[in-house]
C-alpha cells in the first residue's frame, strides 16, 4: 500500500475518527491511518486499533488548535502518498483508487469556483466581488512564504482558494512543501488553541487553510492541484464532510442529514462487527430516532450558536 489516510481529533471527536476509519474498513479500503490526538485515553486509542493499521499519534504537548498541526502529522507517514481527510467527515464507499492525484506531481484538491465564495468571506479573505484573493492578503502570503522558504514565487498560481478538509500528494516527492507548510503555520498561527477560525488574524483567519492556499500559491516546488476534483462525483464513492455544528454525533444539520443513512450504517456495521463502540451510541445515530431528529434539526442547529454566544458574554 502506497497510501496513508492521515486525520486528527481530540477526545471529543472519537466518534467521528472511529466512523472515518469503520467507512473505509467497511467498504474494503486497506490503507493505513495515522491519527493525532489530544486528550485521549488509552480505551479511546485501542478502540481505533481494532481496525487494524492505525497509528496513533500523541499531541498533548503543543497547545496549539490541533487543526494547526495538520502537516506536522502529514509527515509522519512512511508511504509515498499521503491523504489527509479531516475527522468529521466519511467515504461512502471504497474510493482508494481516486484518492490520490492523477500524477506524483500533482496534489487531489478542490479549487472552489467563483460563485462559490461564501458572503461571510467578501471583502476579508476573499475579494469584494467574492472572486479573488484580494491582492492585500496575497503580497502577505508571498512575504511570509518567502521568510520561511527563502524563496517564494513572484505571481500567485490560483484566483480562489481550496477546501483544506481533503488533500493528497506525494508526499514522498513534496516533503519540503509539508515542511513548508507547517514551519508558515508555526510562525503565523496563534500558540494557543483558538478553535478552527480566528477572525482577528486578517491575513490568516481560516488557520490552516489559509496556510495551505498561502504555499500552494507561493512555494516555489508546490505540487501543482490537478484539474478534476474526483471526491464529489458519484454518490456510491463521495468524501462527505460535515462543517458547522452540530456534527452527527452531537445532532445534526439540514445539509449533513442528507447523509443520515449512510452514516448510521456506520454504527450498525462497527456493531454487527463485533467491535467495541467509543461510547453509548449518541441518540443522534440511532436509527429509530430518525423521524424525530428530522423534526428537531433547527433546534439542534441553532443549540451550538447559543452555547458559543453564552460562552463569549461569560468570558470564557
Amino acid at each position: 500500500m502506497d497510501n496513508t489516510i492521515v486525520t486528527i481529533g481530540d477526545i471529543n471527536y472519537v466518534w467521528g475518527i472511529f466512523l472515518l476509519i469503520a467507512s473505509a474498513r467497511k467498504a474494503g479500503m486497506k490503507e493505513p491511518f495515522i491519527v493525532g490526538v489530544k486528550k485521549f485515553t488509552p480505551e479511546a486509542g485501542r478502540v481505533l486499533g481494532q481496525f487494524g493499521d492505525v497509528k496513533v499519534v500523541p499531541l498533548d504537548g503543543n497547545g496549539r488548535s490541533l487543526t494547526c498541526l495538520k502537516a506536522h502529522v502529514m509527515l509522519q507517514t512512511e508511504t509515498e502518498f499521503a491523504t489527509w481527510a479531516d475527522s468529521d467527515a466519511f467515504f461512502t464507499g471504497n474510493v482508494s483508487g481516486i484518492l490520490k492525484p492523477d500524477s506524483p506531481a500533482g496534489m487531489h484538491f478542490r479549487l472552489r469556483s467563483p460563485d462559490e465564495m461564501p458572503d461571510a468571506f467578501r471583502g476579508h479573505f476573499f475579494g469584494e466581488d467574492g472572486r479573488s484573493i484580494p491582492k492585500a492578503i496575497l503580497d502577505v502570503w508571498r512575504r511570509d512564504i518567502a521568510e520561511v522558504a527563502g524563496e517564494a514565487r513572484k505571481e500567485a498560481r490560483y484566483a480562489t482558494s481550496g477546501s483544506a478538509s481533503f488533500c493528497s500528494f506525494s508526499i514522498e516527492r513534496y516533503r519540503r512543501f509539508a515542511q513548508i507548510w507547517h514551519e508558515l503555520q508555526m510562525k503565523v498561527l496563534p500558540e494557543r488553541d483558538v478553535g478552527v477560525v480566528d477572525k482577528s488574524l486578517l491575513y490568516y483567519h481560516q488557520l490552516d487553510e489559509s496556510t495551505l492556499n498561502a504555499c500552494l500559491n507561493f512555494v516555489v516546488d508546490a505540487p501543482e492541484v490537478q484539474d478534476v476534483y474526483r471526491m464529489n462525483k458519484d454518490r456510491a464513492r463521495l468524501f462527505v464532510h460535515f462543517i458547522a455544528r452540530p456534527k452527527p454525533w452531537e445532532g445534526w444539520t439540514k445539509r449533513a442529514f442528507r447523509f443520515f443513512d449512510e452514516y448510521v450504517s456506520l454504527v450498525e456495521w462497527a456493531c454487527a462487527e463485533g467491535l467495541v463502540l467509543p461510547g453509548d451510541v449518541p441518540g443522534s445515530l440511532r436509527r429509530s430516532r430518525k423521524p424525530l431528529l428530522r423534526t428537531a434539526i433547527p433546534w439542534m442547529t441553532l443549540k451550538p450558536k447559543l452555547a458559543r454566544r453564552l460562552k463569549r458574554v461569560l468570558g470564557r
